[in-house]
């Protein structure tokens, strides 16, 4: 179980089609996710008994309190994570939106934390989980396109027409993960919405 913010389905297409022209040479190394299952994960619970699933309903809606009405967001690079040695996984990171964004996981923190939650010393690096390197792989990003935080810059790639488009993330959604050799499917349980500005 996992709370999250949902990209925009314009938003996911636009960064799929992305993450395809950096990524596509990779592809021996690395497992993309799926684009409808793009999201800023706000918290991981792991597995939940009936108890605290209850309880993580209704904390959905007290974390969404805190979500800006309106967060305008774009996601201006790639990065793997972690950042040296090794990638586990590759992200896509937010540009305009990231000090919003890593302030509201802080105040979500709070309140996980105040429901009797475990949550981790300090609060995730804001970003989009677009690929995880397969098992078995030792897989590095590349260095010749790096960048100051982040490791391919999303504006270079398919020319002026690149720049990726500014989206909003207002809805909270709890989901949970159903695993399958395929990848991991995501079944929303609660949503809430942004309280009105």
């Amino acid at each position: 179980m996992f709370l999250a913010l949902p990209l925009p389905a314009a938003a996911s297409r636009q960064l799929a089609g992305l993450v395809q022209s950096a990524l596509a040479a990779h592809a021996p190394d690395l497992r993309l996710v799926a684009p409808v299952g793009y999201h800023a994960t706000v918290h991981f619970f792991g597995p939940l008994a009936a108890d605290d699933l209850s309880r993580a309903h209704t904390l959905c809606a007290q974390v969404a309190e805190a979500l800006p009405a309106s967060l305008p967001c774009a996601l201006t690079g790639l990065a793997q994570l972690p950042a040296r040695g090794p990638a586990r996984v590759v992200c896509a990171v937010f540009g305009e939106g990231h000090d919003a964004l890593a302030a509201f996981l802080a105040e979500a923190r709070n309140r996980i934390g105040a429901a009797a939650f475990a949550v981790p010393a300090r609060s995730p690096l804001p970003h989009v989980t677009v690929a995880r390197v397969r098992r078995g792989r030792h897989w590095r990003m590349p260095d010749r396109e790096a960048l100051p935080g982040s490791g391919i810059d999303l504006r270079r790639l398919r020319g002026q027409g690149a720049v990726p488009a500014r989206f909003v993330l207002d809805q909270l959604v709890l989901f949970e993960s159903h695993l399958h050799r395929a990848g991991a499917r995501y079944v929303p349980l609660a949503s809430r919405r942004a309280a009105a500005g």
